[in-house]
Formats: C-alpha cells, sequence, structure tokens
C-alpha cells in the first residue's frame, strides 16, 4: 500500500465510523446512555503513520510514510480536562529529491517516544442537561492537546534511493547513537464513544523535537539547518476498566 492510499485509507475509516453511528439513531441514543462519571482511568493503544520535515525534506513528495505503534493511559479529571502519559514506537524516513542539492540521499530513523500530554475537550463530554446530565454523554467529543517528553532514537542515512536493506553503503553517524532528544507534541482529534468501556480517537499530531540529526544530516553538512520535526496520524482505541462490584459486601449489605 503506498503513502496516498494509506492516508486516503485512515480518512475512510474516520468517515465511515462517524457516518455509520450517526445513521443509526436508536443505536446512537443507546450508545449516549451511562452511568459512569466521566473520570477515571483509561487504557489506549494505538496505531498509524509518520512524516518527517528535515533538511533533506520538508514535502510530502519526498517523503515515505511510516508506521507507528504506541501504547498508553489517560486519566479524566471530569468531563473537560485529561492527562495523558504515551510510549510511542515512531519510524521515519525520507528520499533527497531536491535537483538543487548534491547529497543524494536517504535515511531512515528509529524513535522511541515518551511524553506526557494535557487534553482539552472542545465540548462537554456530556451531552444532556439538569437531571439528564449524568446519564447521557456525547458521541464525537473534539479535542486538543498538548505535552512534552524524551526521544530515543537512531538515524541511518544512506545514498541513493530504496531501501536501507537493499543498500550495501551507509554514510557515517554525524554524532553518537542512540542519542537523547527533547519533543513537543501538539495537536488534537475526536473521540468517538461506542460504550461505557470502549471509545476510538484518532488524532493528528505534530512534534516539535531538539535534535537536527533525526536524518543524520547535521550542521556540519548543510550550515544554518533547522530542527527536524514530524507529524504523526493515529488511532487510538480507549479502554475504560469497569470496576466490580464485591458481592459479598453487598450480600452483607442486604442482611442487614
Amino acid at each position: 500500500m503506498n503513502r496516498k492510499s494509506t492516508i486516503y485509507a485512515f480518512i475512510l475509516c474516520c468517515l465511515l465510523a462517524f457516518s455509520d453511528a450517526a445513521g443509526q439513531s436508536k443505536l446512537l441514543k443507546r450508545m449516549q446512555e451511562s452511568k459512569i462519571p466521566e473520570r477515571g482511568l483509561v487504557v489506549m493503544a494505538g496505531a498509524g503513520v509518520s512524516a518527517v520535515r528535515s533538511d533533506i525534506c520538508g514535502t510530502p513528495g519526498c517523503n515515505e510514510f511510516r508506521p507507528v505503534v504506541g501504547i498508553g493511559a489517560l486519566y479524566k479529571f471530569d468531563p473537560i480536562w485529561s492527562a495523558s502519559l504515551n510510549l510511542d514506537y515512531v519510524k521515519l524516513g525520507s528520499t533527497e529529491k531536491d535537483p538543487t542539492r548534491p547529497l543524494n540521499v536517504s535515511f531512515r530513523t528509529d524513535v522511541v517516544e515518551v511524553t506526557g500530554s494535557v487534553l482539552y475537550n472542545l465540548l462537554d463530554a456530556y451531552s444532556g442537561s439538569g437531571g439528564y446530565r449524568s446519564s447521557r454523554k456525547r458521541f464525537v467529543v473534539p479535542y486538543i492537546k498538548m505535552g512534552a517528553g524524551v526521544i530515543y532514537y537512531t538515524a541511518t542515512s544512506y545514498p541513493g534511493t530504496g531501501d536501507l536493506e537493499d543498500s550495501q553503503t551507509t554514510y557515517d553517524p554525524e554524532r553518537k547513537y542512540p542519542a537523547l532528544g527533547i519533543v513537543v507534541p501538539f495537536g488534537g482529534g475526536l473521540r468517538f464513544r461506542f460504550s461505557d468501556q470502549l471509545s476510538i480517537a484518532p488524532e493528528l499530531l505534530y512534534h516539535i523535537t531538539s535534535s537536527d540529526y533525526l536524518d543524520n544530516i547535521g550542521p556540519r553538512l548543510i550550515p544554518g539547518n533547522d530542527k527536524d520535526h514530524y507529524g504523526v496520524a493515529i488511532v487510538r482505541v480507549m479502554y475504560t476498566p469497569t470496576k466490580k462490584e464485591n458481592i459479598f459486601s453487598r450480600k452483607a449489605q442486604q442482611g442487614k
């Protein structure tokens, strides 16, 4: 699957999830009903694609969309504010396609990212009012998020195009790898709530980093260049564990 097909499939899945649920009014009404407060712990797992902006690639034409996978946890403080902690594995890659530059280089980079973020819901998670507020929740909640963290990465560059595995030559590392850097992710997403336990959230996030070596090309080769950044499109599956009532304590209360 090429990069255009991957993006189209990602967008199509989001649209289908929304339109299919919105077209079923009775099902949507049942999905809104809830007896669980909008707070507490949520566990997450996700997958998506990444794109990089570096010294040799700043446009979609030279990017090679690479996979992203991750796990994490979210804590809802109330219907508006949440905080999350994520561990993501990101693969980056691109090929120099600027004819004015003699580098003729490609690179592949593996990134392990640990970030903490604050989430703000643009709509209240509850859709009801008065006595119905605690039992009705929105099917779709848009949100924005911003955070900070660290990246642990290894970059490899090589001449020409094609896969790294097919290249018989690699360039010397511009610095010692693995290396550490600071990352600031920000963006937003949509949370689709299917039940008290299950939600799905597609996100678009841009990551500003403190590193100039994600492409293994630093200021020695291109003086005065900017830091390297990357974007991520990811779909996270969110699961809210349910608290089981203690059957023995319940029987004890009934016996009193």
